[in-house]
């Protein structure tokens, strides 16, 4: 924001550095949120979809997850334990666990993962099922998103913006590897920068949940929910605690004997 947009870098504050992360939806009575502006020297960067609320709920999220697993307790309830001053989203998370199935038995390194965001004045629950290999691959099996964004002015609408949202935010999740050598991106087209192709993409379930609330945004929100909820799914299917993306496949694969 500080080079984009200079009149909203106030008093040193990156409004968008730390979005969803001042205003996360759990009732937590001791709170502190800081960051530090750090970027690489010689590479412009910039907005992708999503913006601030990218970085922040994952890294909300997937705390959540490794605090429920702490506290031997479901994801899901661990979260609507927590929520009684966003009533919208802790409904929306009732919702997300009928309609996917939550809780119901999968086989073996297989494991479902959820991620619960109030983004843009929308209120989403989105679950992933997905399963890893022995050598660290992962399959995208189901997805199950419930959102409250108010008035639906054109439901059909929310609906395509949630999928698309989401396959956007799952390729980058499992292939968004951007590097750098002697100053230039090395990736330069589909070749090199791999999406999530059409047979690969899992089915996706959007529900709308009828609101007579205020409109919220809904072009960023599916980008920012896909990836914590993926990265999730993978944290319950192998224990591993992924903290950064896309997600590192050695660290997936069972360790073989030599």
């Amino acid at each position: 924001m500080a080079r984009w947009l200079p009149p909203a870098f106030q008093k040193g504050i990156d409004i968008d550095a730390v979005d969803s992360a001042v205003d996360i939806p759990y009732n937590v009575p001791n709170f502190h949120v800081e960051y530090v502006r750090a970027e690489p020297k010689g590479v412009v960067t910039g907005f992708w979809r999503g913006v601030g609320a990218n970085n922040n709920v994952f890294a909300v999220e997937c705390f959540m997850d490794e605090l429920a697993r702490k506290a031997g307790a479901d994801p899901i309830a661990f979260r609507r334990g927590m929520l009684d001053k966003t009533p919208r989203l802790k409904a929306a998370l009732a919702l997300v666990a009928e309609k996917s199935g939550w809780g119901s038995p999968l086989p073996a390194r297989a494991g479902r993962g959820v991620c619960a965001q109030p983004s843009f004045g929308s209120y989403i629950a989105t679950v992933v099922e997905a399963e890893v290999d022995e050598v660290g691959e992962v399959r995208l099996r189901k997805v199950t998103s419930v959102v409250d964004t108010g008035i639906a002015v054109n439901p059909d609408i929310i609906v395509a913006q949630l999928q698309g949202g989401l396959i956007f935010g799952l390729t980058a999740a499992l292939f968004g590897d951007i590097t750098l050598e002697k100053g230039r991106v090395r990736q330069s087209n589909f070749h090199d920068y791999r999406m999530l192709r059409i047979d690969e993409v899992p089915p996706i379930e959007v529900h709308v949940v009828k609101s007579g609330e205020e409109p919220g945004g809904i072009g960023e929100t599916g980008a920012t929910a896909g990836p914590p909820a993926l990265r999730n799914a993978i944290y319950a299917a192998t224990g591993v605690p992924l903290r950064r993306l896309p997600i590192d496949r050695a660290a997936l694969a069972v360790a073989r004997k030599a």
